[in-house]
């Protein structure tokens, strides 16, 4: 069984159906299903999606419906502990692009240490770090 770890912009154009990679989303959400990989969902990832549609998208109904799936228990979550967070320091760069965060270092960090086969997200910088994109799973 594949692990898959799951950033805030898959999830964002998961639920939200007016998100310019919401088709390629649900494309790569199918693959996964169909090859019965495991989502996990960083804790802050759930976060960072929540705030974004709350603030940044003004869409206080797709936060809530966020929390409601995670009230609901569908999502399996990865808790970001000191310890996770001292290692994803290590990858942040303040300095570098404003687009990758330490929200993504957090994910990058979540992958190392669960040994996850690849990321679910759009952002080639985790190609950059080493890891594999979800979409390069299933190209032929």
């Amino acid at each position: 069984m594949k692990t898959v770890v799951v950033d805030t912009d898959a999830l964002i154009a998961l639920v939200n159906k007016d998100d310019a990679l919401a088709l390629d989303a649900i494309r790569t959400l199918e693959d996964l299903y169909a090859s019965e990989a495991k989502l996990v969902y960083p804790s802050t990832t759930i976060v960072e999606a929540i705030t974004t549609f709350q603030r940044k998208l003004n869409n206080s109904g797709l936060a809530g419906d966020i929390a409601q799936m995670l009230r609901d228990g569908q999502f399996n979550v990865v808790s970001v502990d000191q310890n996770l967070l001292e290692q994803a320091e290590t990858l942040f760069k303040p300095k570098g692009s404003k687009q990758n965060t330490m929200f993504d270092a957090v994910v990058a960090t979540v992958a190392k240490t669960t040994n996850a086969d690849a990321i679910f997200s759009f952002d080639k910088w985790y190609e950059k770090v080493g890891l594999r994109l979800a979409t390069s799973l299933f190209k032929t």
